[in-house]
């Protein structure tokens, strides 16, 4: 070859083959498939999730649907096929009787519901009762307090019955209906005047003026405390005490018993109307029920004659503690 040729095929470009062309798309064609197959695979395990979920699902709501036939199943044949107590153990068929199974299931249902109604009954009762019981706690006597309410009761009753039939069966110290009356009367208002005098005394030295009604509630809270320290002294105090209280009511007592009736006359109200809440006497026979009532010769109400109080009706409030004696006044 001469050095010319040479030159001339040294000098012509390369070309590109035809098999090497190939391999490229080849080569891309490969990557592409590869790319597809993998997000394929990637949406087909998302599926077997997906349909394990379902498929765990309705196995188990299968099984569910399973037992609870099962259950019904074996309810309607101890409802359906009891065995008679008559017939066990003696190798014959069990007869059915549904209809005596269905009414006795009813009546089962009836008794339950009235039982249940009846429970609630009970509950609503006890709590009423444990509701009184508590308030009757809140409200009860100190037992170990001489002056409590129960106790002056049966003093005050003692005082209408035995004291008082001591001055109606004396010569010496005899008292008609009218003067014994009269007697009680002023005791009891001097009473009230007296407890009346040492309260206001107290609020005037705490500067208290009595139409203050915005220390109402400061005055309740003020006027249990007074009654209660007035309730030992009223009890402690004797004969010295109640003279001044005699002397305020122009009492005339001039025989020891006549006086030793009006120191506990006095002594016994005093303690009534300490009480809290006070228990007051009530002289007015127009605004006192006839039930409230009764004479001094057990009389009907008919046949009472211009009556007019020997023993006033006790009242705590408006509830009546102690009923009144009448008599007939000529």
């Amino acid at each position: 070859m001469t050095a010319e040729g040479s030159r001339q095929i040294l000098d012509t470009p390369c070309q590109p083959s035809a098999c090497g062309e190939n391999i490229s798309r080849l080569e891309a064609l490969y990557l592409d498939v590869t790319e597809r197959l993998a997000w394929m695979e990637k949406e087909i395990s998302k599926k077997r999730v997906w349909s394990d979920s379902v498929d765990t699902r309705l196995q188990f709501l299968e099984s569910c649907h399973r037992q609870h036939a099962a259950s019904d199943h074996s309810k309607t044949q101890e409802t359906s096929n009891p065995v008679p107590p008559y017939k066990k153990g003696h190798g014959s068929h069990p007869e059915v009787f549904p209809e005596r199974v269905i009414q006795k299931t009813s009546l089962e249902k009836e008794e339950y519901k009235k039982l249940k109604e009846k429970i609630k009954e009970l509950e609503a009762r006890n709590q009423e009762l444990l509701s009184k019981a508590m308030g009757m706690h809140k409200d009860s006597e100190n037992m170990n307090e001489p002056s409590r309410l129960s106790t002056m009761l049966q003093m005050y009753e003692m005082l209408r019955l035995r004291d008082w039939e001591k001055l109606r069966s004396s010569k010496a110290s005899y008292l008609s209906y009218k003067s014994g009356s009269s007697m009680i009367k002023k005791l009891f208002d001097a009473c009230e005047k007296d407890i009346q005098q040492r309260i206001t005394n107290i609020f005037k030295v705490l500067d208290i003026p009595p139409s203050n009604d915005t220390m109402t509630n400061s005055k309740q809270g003020m006027m249990q405390e007074i009654r209660h320290l007035f309730r030992y002294s009223y009890y402690q105090n004797h004969s010295e005490f109640y003279n001044n209280i005699i002397m305020q009511a122009g009492v005339d007592a001039t025989t020891a018993l006549q006086r030793q009736f009006a120191l506990q006359c006095c002594k016994i109200y005093c303690l009534l109307l300490l009480q809290d809440p006070p228990v007051k006497a009530e002289w007015n026979t127009k605004e006192s029920l006839v039930r409230d009532v009764e004479h001094v010769d057990k009389k009907d109400c008919e046949h009472w004659r211009n009556p007019a109080f020997l023993w006033p009706v006790m009242k705590c409030g408006e509830q009546v503690i102690v009923k009144g004696v009448v008599w007939d006044e000529k």
